[in-house]
């Protein structure tokens, strides 16, 4: 007679949803900034109640001040394509293996640490460029950063191998600039009197053609980092059944 249990079993599956970001360019989530997003995961279930999940996502994000009427004639606008690398624990709130004893269906609550890729680039005669190369605010900051995903989700066991989910995670971030924007204008103007394109694009809406900021205004928030947002149907395969006791 075997009295043991093997709560331990893997996962392997796939996402696939979309993604949005809160900012200095959206103190309020615009829905027609949403883009694609997906990944593909691992799921380490240690028991019914607790799981270890590393997963490789890609997210799009942008933002722009035209979609709110406070800010448009600052005009500025970005997109950002993430690729993250992330480690979380997940937590059952009912007991959720292939057990006959157990539900079929649970919410779970999930949080770790993910380091990301990130490149904010902003759109220009049909051309997009790079904004951390043109040192927007005489700043650099690193492509290369950490974030706290935190979220919560429910999962349906379709059979005792088969999965589906669905989950909404934030990322708490410790950068400003995924939009390019945090502090105060900088070189709005060059040396020789020239209009630097990508600081203040207020001169595309101005009658003259020239910007309406003065270097040291105020360009964005620097008290507030920035977060983005991920929301996303799952699909898994347990490959290890949990083992009921005889």
């Amino acid at each position: 007679m075997n009295f043991g249990v093997s709560a331990q079993s893997w996962e392997i599956g796939g996402a696939i949803g979309v993604s949005n970001y809160h900012g200095d360019l959206a103190y309020n989530i615009s829905p027609k900034e949403t883009h694609f997003s997906g990944g593909i995961f691992l799921n380490y279930n240690f028991n019914e109640y607790w799981s270890y999940r590393p997963t490789l996502s890609y997210l799009k994000i942008s933002g722009a001040d035209s979609n709110f009427t406070d800010y448009e004639l600052r005009n500025l606008s970005f997109r950002n394509n993430i690729y993250e690398l992330s480690n979380a624990l997940e937590f059952n709130f009912k007991p959720f293996s292939n057990r006959d004893i157990h539900t079929k269906t649970t919410f779970y609550a999930t949080a770790g640490l993910a380091i990301f890729m990130h490149k904010p680039e902003a759109f220009l005669n049909g051309e997009w460029y790079n904004l951390s190369d043109l040192a927007t605010e005489n700043q650099n900051y690193s492509l290369f950063q950490f974030a706290i995903p935190m979220g919560a989700g429910i999962k349906y066991a379709l059979t005792d191998n088969l999965i589906l989910g669905f989950e909404t995670a934030w990322r708490k971030t410790f950068i400003d600039y995924l939009d390019d924007v945090s502090g105060e204008y900088s070189d709005v103007q060059n040396a020789d009197g020239s209009i630097n394109r990508f600081v203040d694009r207020s001169w595309e809406l101005t009658s003259n053609g020239r910007p309406l900021a003065n270097d040291g205004d105020m360009r964005g928030d620097p008290n507030l980092n920035d977060w983005y947002i991920q929301s996303i149907f799952k699909i898994s395969y347990r490959f290890t059944p949990i083992q009921c006791p005889y």
